[in-house]
């Protein structure tokens, strides 16, 4: 009876990381709806693949944009600021960039989104564990 209370909770328990949640949020900017999500939830310290579906006012996805990815860590004591950049990549309907987060604590996100010689940016804040 044991072992197999054992095996029960060892499969449950493994179900659950296998199925863990990924982070999703979604924000207005310039007329467009971004949809952001990253893998993982919370995101981790280690390389984080973050998809974005944008749509314009009507509701279409938007392929067509260049869209930079700026994410980084407010400055600390003692601790210069981070600083990074990448520029998502467009794949089928959605954009894709991969965020190496190489430290816990607090990352804020500026999604820059360029179309028709306009750019929008986009914030958003995450916490990394």
């Amino acid at each position: 009876m044991k072992r197999l209370c054992l095996v029960t909770l060892i499969l449950l328990f493994t179900s659950e990381i296998s199925h863990a949640r990924e982070y999703k949020v979604r924000k207005s900017a310039g007329g467009y709806v971004i949809e952001m999500r990253i893998n993982r939830n919370p995101p981790v310290v280690d390389k984080n693949i973050l998809t974005l579906n944008i749509r314009d006012g009507n509701g279409k996805y938007v392929t067509d944009a260049q869209v930079m990815v700026n994410y980084y860590m407010p400055p600390m004591p003692g601790m210069p600021p981070m600083n990074y950049k990448t520029y998502a990549q467009l794949s089928g309907r959605e954009y894709k960039a991969t965020m190496d987060l190489i430290m816990s604590g607090p990352w804020n996100i500026v999604i820059k989104i360029t179309r028709t010689g306009k750019t929008f940016p986009v914030r958003f804040a995450i916490d990394v564990r």
